[in-house]
């Protein structure tokens, strides 16, 4: 009741698919929604749960000093029969005999989890539940975070080595720690040496896939090769930048690569849409790990759009987002030969140029400009200030508040606990970075430093200080105020936050 075919991995090595028949198939949705009922979520899983992903993952480990990633060697092939049925007879489930039977021989295909069953998932997070429970107790102990999707295995920490419980190095090379090994042993799993990784924050840091080392993102190999395709498309024609993509292998579907071998119109019609798809896939996984409003995306959705002539990605509203982010949210920079000082402002229809009081509190001349480079003005306090305010953390120029370009000022007291904001910056700015946009939400509303705060579910690092908040209608609801800019933070989000603006509009009438 199975049929088996093989994809390659990424290293090139053979992965085993187990597709289940349409019957069976039916018949272990039914089973995998009920499992998903009784099973308890642990906080570290992040592999086959509803809201959680590679994303989320990635998220636990953003900006600390150590990675260390392990691989579980053959993963589904080490669940085998005998675990199942063992793992459903225990607590907390307890269920008879004869019923773990069953739910086991379902299941499994040659004695095993096949990957490719609608239950093999579900059951691999039960099955290593206490392997979660043990290893989130290991890392408390040393003060870390331990993190697992499916077989990827991820412990952090902020402190200046990683404990040698856990993992040691030596000259034969990474070793997996003594307590480690211990609870990897009583959980029945292997690992692959292969895949046993240890990232200092000097280097590209990656959890899942995604590089963490100041917010999770993609690796840029990967949107060089998205853009490079593109540019062939514009350049060679879709067809044959499609044609040239399959005979690199990239390509396993035998239906594709027998339409280009046989060149017709009809099937250069067919490889182009089929392109398509590939494309709209590649692209849209930048809109899963960066947002939806994300500048990079929108740039090659806007792309694929053009090529193909209709509405592959539906981004109007994002884009006319995005051309009045660029028109009014700068960069404030001052430099001299000892010292360089970089925030962000943006401009508010009849209010001015709203940045930080502590970005511009040294009295000097601050450029404002675009990201491209465009300078728009100047700023000083002894020159076009109309107000500031330190406790506050707020500082008001006389620029922009007529200009057409200005955002919209919004109302901040509608703002609640759990309510979705956009917070846009220039954070560790270099010239020709775009806008960091971020979709987040209010996790509470707390004093700081003598002042009203909201504080966040992202994270604000230097260089965004003065940057804006925007509400759903994108109106301007508050001035980012505060973040972590260290590899010292600690893992509390209290510091990440920013001003309602409602605040700063009171100050100003006062």
């Amino acid at each position: 009741m199975y049929s088996e075919f093989i994809i390659k991995k990424k290293n090139g090595e053979d992965r085993h698919i187990y597709a289940p028949d349409r019957r069976l198939k039916n018949i272990q949705r039914k089973m995998a929604q009920i499992l998903n009922c009784v099973y308890k979520i642990k906080p570290a899983a992040h592999g086959f749960v509803l809201d959680k992903n590679i994303v989320t993952n990635a998220e636990n480990h953003i900006k600390r000093k150590y990675i260390f990633n392990i691989d579980l060697e053959n993963f589904f092939e080490q669940i085998h029969f005998g675990r199942v049925r063992g793992m459903l007879m225990k607590p907390p489930y307890s269920i008879g005999s004869e019923a773990a039977l069953v739910i086991a021989q379902i299941a499994c295909y040659k004695g095993k989890l096949p990957q490719g069953a609608p239950t093999s998932p579900i059951l691999t997070n039960m099955v290593c539940s206490p392997l979660d429970t043990q290893l989130t107790k290991l890392a408390k102990k040393y003060n870390l975070h331990y993190t697992r999707y499916a077989d990827d295995i991820s412990f952090s920490s902020y402190r200046d080595e990683l404990p040698t419980g856990i993992v040691y190095e030596d000259l034969e090379g990474i070793h997996i720690g003594k307590e480690l090994r211990e609870i990897l042993s009583q959980n029945s799993f292997a690992v692959n040496s292969k895949k046993t990784r240890v990232f200092d924050y000097r280097k590209r840091q990656e959890v899942t896939g995604l590089v963490v080392n100041e917010f999770v993102n993609i690796r840029r190999a990967y949107i060089k090769k998205i853009r490079a395709i593109l540019y062939h498309c514009k350049q060679d024609g879709i067809y044959e930048t499609a044609k040239e993509y399959v005979e690199k292998g990239n390509c396993k579907n035998s239906s594709i690569i027998e339409m280009i071998k046989n060149e017709t119109e009809e099937n250069k019609e067919r490889v182009a849409e089929w392109f398509k798809e590939v494309l709209k896939g590649k692209i849209g996984y930048i809109k899963f790990v960066r947002g939806k409003n994300d500048y990079v995306f929108l740039k090659y959705a806007k792309e694929i759009n053009e090529l193909y002539g209709e509405e592959v990605f539906s981004i109007e509203t994002e884009l006319k987002l995005i051309d009045k982010i660029e028109k009014s949210v700068f960069v404030l920079e001052f430099e001299s030969e000892d010292n360089y000082v970089q925030g962000s402002g943006f401009i508010v229809r009849d209010i001015g140029l709203l940045t930080n009081y502590h970005v511009t509190d040294n009295n000097e001349i601050y450029t404002v400009n675009t990201y491209k480079g465009e300078k728009k003005c100047c700023v000083s306090n002894e020159m076009n200030l109309i107000k500031n305010n330190e406790s506050i953390d707020y500082a008001c120029y006389l620029y922009g508040k007529t200009s057409e370009d200005a955002l919209e000022l919004g109302n901040s007291d509608e703002l609640d606990i759990g309510s979705e904001v956009l917070v846009i910056g220039y954070p560790d700015y270099y010239t020709g970075n775009s806008p960091e946009i971020q979709h987040v939400n209010i996790i509470s509303q707390r004093p700081f430093m003598g002042q009203k705060i909201f504080t966040i579910s992202g994270r604000i690092v230097h260089g965004a200080s003065g940057g804006v908040v925007l509400n759903m209608s994108y109106q301007v609801v508050g001035v980012i105020r505060c973040g972590s800019v260290t590899l010292k933070e600690t893992e509390s989000n209290s510091l990440q936050g920013f001003i309602p603006i409602n605040e700063i509009v009171n100050d100003l009438m006062a």
